[in-house]
Order: structure tokens, then C-alpha cells, then sequence
């Protein structure tokens, strides 16, 4: 018998191309990842239940896929190469997902500024995705 999932994670976005109802979004990521002009940061916002939090997943798996050629990030992630299998399993090292809401103390801040200073492990960035950031 096949394990237990959530159907918002079972039917969650894997890729861009997934993305429904954000086609600015979707745009300007493209472009952003096809022309090697990312920021250092990405901001999203909107109300509960847009996809901020699996828009920023996918941006981790294009940004770490090793699919990508000249090890670039690519448009479409390939979902089975380590990396994307890492991130889809929640437990990719580079990949740093902090629950903001529950962790509002300065202690969690300068864990996080102490974090930054090293390197990335096994993927091309370190990304960090700050889950209910204004709390």
C-alpha cells in the first residue's frame, strides 16, 4: 500500500509550466532564468493559498536542477535527478525552508545570518525560503 499524502501536496505544482492564474509571474521567472539575470531575492506575496510557498519550491528546483546545461539553471526542472528529488522529499541540504511564524525570535534571525556564510553543498545556490516572513 502506497503511503499517505495530502492532496495539496499530492497535486502541488512541480514546474513553472504548472503554475495556474500567475502568467506575469511565470513570464518574468522564464526570462529572468532563460537570460542567467536572477535576483538575489525573490519576494512573493498575495493571500493564503495563491502558491507562494510552492512557486518558491519550484524556483529552488529550477535554480539547483542538474538537468540544466553549462550548470545553468533551467525553465524545467527534471524532477528526478537528485536534486529535485532532494527538494520534492523536503530535505535538500541547500535548501532551507524556515517557518517564520513560529520562529519570530532574534535567536532564529542569527541562526539564519550564521547559516549564509558558507557555501552550498551539493547544489549551485544556497536557498533559503522564509515561510510567513512579515510574522
Amino acid at each position: 500500500m502506497s503511503e499517505y499524502q495530502v492532496l495539496a501536496r499530492k497535486y502541488r505544482p512541480k514546474k513553472l509550466s504548472e503554475l495556474v492564474g500567475q502568467e506575469a509571474l511565470v513570464k518574468t521567472l522564464t526570462s529572468a532564468i532563460e537570460q542567467s539575470r536572477l535576483p538575489h531575492a525573490f519576494i512573493l506575496t498575495g493571500i493564503r493559498g495563491i502558491g507562494k510557498t510552492s512557486t518558491a519550491r519550484i524556483i529552488a528546483r529550477s535554480l539547483l536542477c542538474s538537468k540544466g546545461e553549462e550548470d545553468k539553471p533551467t525553465i524545467e526542472p527534471c524532477g528526478v535527478c537528485e536534486n529535485c528529488e532532494a527538494i520534492s522529499k523536503d530535505n535538500h541540504v541547500d535548501v532551507i525552508e524556515v517557518d517564520a511564524a513560529s520562529r519570530t525570535g532574534v535567536d532564529g534571525i542569527r541562526e539564519i545570518i550564521d547559516q549564509v556564510n558558507y557555501a552550498p553543498v551539493i547544489g549551485r545556490f544556497k536557498v533559503y525560503i522564509i515561510d510567513e516572513v512579515h510574522m
